[in-house]
């Protein structure tokens, strides 16, 4: 049985693979002319000045303010085929659905995008809306869909494989999560796209930390495998995230 994928963890698998395919070309260039976003209130600092400093991203980085309009133009890549994008077995919708919750769920958004070389690592912070349960639903994606099968008049096929990641204990949970998206292309071939996610919950902020790795594209040998992410590099940034934003928000 086949059930469509709503959720955007679930959506974000499909931004992959759709950006192997060469979908969603553009979107640096759109967040770099955007403006911070900002809706703190009197009473609350400004969500983004939790966001990391773009040193903590490395020398070479390229950081960009995101938009909440540019999050949800990014879900929307895979959404506006949502009725079409399916994953199987059963359990794997299950797992994914529901592992992030949706961007204007939340009173307030503020998000980065960091760029060095083939890798991009997108840091989301969220406050004021429903965090329960995100971190459980992420730490139990791989054991609940080891692999799944994602189909879609947009991509195709793909497979996707789910890891579990050993995390520090931050905050009031944390979770992290690889998985790599092998989309199957027209001439027979296969690309390989590895991510990672992380996941930290601290009150009424929830902080969502991914990293994409696209070593393989645009190469000439769609075939050669991404190199992935350290996953021990990943979990001290997600501290660092956690710990930045812990400190600037109280």
């Amino acid at each position: 049985m086949r059930r469509p994928l709503r959720r955007p963890f679930a959506l974000a698998a499909a931004v992959v693979v759709l950006g192997a395919c060469g979908g969603g070309s553009g979107d640096e260039e759109a967040a770099a002319t955007s403006e911070p976003p900002s809706s703190a209130t009197e009473s609350e600092p400004d969500l983004a000045s939790g966001l990391l400093p773009a040193e903590a991203f490395g020398a070479d980085a390229s950081v960009v303010a995101v938009t909440a309009e540019q999050l949800q133009q990014g879900a929307g890549l895979a959404a506006a085929g949502a009725e079409g994008l399916q994953i199987s077995p059963e359990e794997c919708a299950a797992a994914v659905e529901g592992a992030q919750p949706t961007f204007d769920d939340f009173d307030d958004v503020a998000a980065q995008s960091a760029t060095t070389g083939s890798g991009t690592t997108v840091e989301v912070l969220v406050r004021g809306g429903p965090t329960e349960g995100t971190v459980d639903a992420l730490g139990a994606a791989a054991e609940r869909c080891p692999q799944a099968q994602v189909t879609s008049p947009e991509v195709g096929q793909a497979t996707i494989t789910f890891e579990t990641l050993p995390v520090d204990d931050l905050g009031d949970g944390a979770a992290m999560l690889r998985y790599t998206t092998v989309v199957a292309l027209p001439d027979g071939s296969q690309v390989s796209v590895p991510a990672v996610i992380g996941a930290v919950e601290d009150g009424d902020r929830l902080l969502v930390l991914m990293n994409l790795e696209t070593s393989s594209l645009g190469t000439g040998d769609p075939g050669a495998p991404a190199t992935p992410l350290d996953p021990a590099a990943f979990a001290d940034l997600l501290a660092q995230a956690y710990e930045t934003q812990a400190d600037a928000l109280g």
